[in-house]
C-alpha cells in the first residue's frame, strides 16, 4: 500500500532527525573515535544506503573487533572501509547496536576487492532489502566509466542516460554495467521506465581514469537523492 502523504512526512522528518542526530553523536570531543569505522581506504566496503525509510546503519564483520563501517546515513557518500581478506560474515546492523541484525552475507574477500552493500525498499509495501555488490570495476578506462544504482522505490525500473555515453535500463535493486564516457562535466539522467516520469538528474565533474557509482535512493514522487561515489 503507498504511504499516505502524513506517513511519508513522518518518515521523512524522523529520518531527517537521525541523519542529524549520529552526525552529532559522530563528531564527538577530543580522545574519541571518528565515528566512521575507520578511515577511507581504495578498497574494502561501503554501505550505499537508499532507504529514506531506514535508520543509519552499522557493517561488521565475524573478522573484526569493532564496526568496519560506522552510522552510515540514507544518502551518505561514506567511501569504502578495509577488511581483512578471507572468508567472513559481513552484518548490516542498525547503528549502535550490534544485536539488531538487517541482513547477513557469507563472503569471501579477495585482497584489494571492493563490495558495497545496498540498503533499498522502505517500511510498508516493498520492506527493507539488501544486497551484497561485488564492485567490479574496469581494468582499463578510456575517460571516466559511470554505472548507477536504483534504489528509490516507486519505479520498478528506471532508465539511465549518461551524457556524453550510453542509456541503460535498470531494475529495482540492481545496477548498471559501467559506461563510459568523456571526463569533464557528465550529467547523469534517470527515468521511470514504466512513463517517462524524471527520477533524478545530477552533474558532476569526472576526472579522466577514474570510475563512479551513482546511488539513487529515496521514493518517486515524494523525495529522490543521487549520490556519486568514486570507486577507482
Amino acid at each position: 500500500m503507498k504511504k499516505t502523504d502524513q506517513s511519508r512526512s513522518v518518515h521523512f522528518i524522523v529520518a531527517t532527525l537521525l541523519v542529524f542526530t549520529f552526525a552529532a553523536c559522530g563528531g564527538g570531543g577530543g580522545g574519541g573515535g571518528s565515528g566512521d569505522g575507520g578511515s577511507e581506504s581504495a578498497d574494502g566496503v561501503r554501505v550505499l544506503h537508499g532507504s529514506i525509510d531506514a535508520a543509519p546503519v552499522d557493517v561488521i564483520s565475524s573478522t573484526a573487533s569493532s564496526a568496519v563501517v560506522s552510522q552510515a546515513t540514507f544518502a551518505g557518500a561514506k567511501g569504502y572501509r578495509s577488511l581483512s581478506s578471507g572468508d567472513q560474515v559481513l552484518s548490516l546492523t542498525r547503528a549502535l547496536n550490534a544485536g539488531d541484525v538487517i541482513s547477513s552475507f557469507n563472503a569471501n574477500i579477495e585482497k584489494g576487492g571492493r563490495y558495497s552493500i545496498l540498503l533499498y525498499g522502505d517500511g510498508d509495501t516493498f520492506g527493507l532489502r539488501t544486497r551484497l555488490i561485488v564492485d567490479e570495476v574496469p581494468q582499463e578506462i578510456a575517460g571516466v566509466a559511470v554505472r548507477v544504482v536504483n534504489g528509490v522505490t516507486g519505479a520498478a525500473a528506471i532508465s539511465v542516460s549518461i551524457s556524453g555515453g550510453g542509456s541503460e535500463q535498470v531494475g529495482f535493486g540492481q545496477n548498471s554495467s559501467y559506461i563510459q564516457t568523456s571526463p569533464g562535466d557528465v550529467t547523469i539522467t534517470t527515468s521511470r521506465a514504466a512513463d517517462g516520469q524524471r527520477v533524478s538528474s545530477v552533474t558532476r565533474t569526472m576526472q579522466a581514469g577514474h570510475a563512479y557509482t551513482v546511488l539513487v535512493g529515496g521514493e518517486v514522487g515524494y523525495y529522490v537523492k543521487s549520490v556519486i561515489f568514486t570507486d577507482k
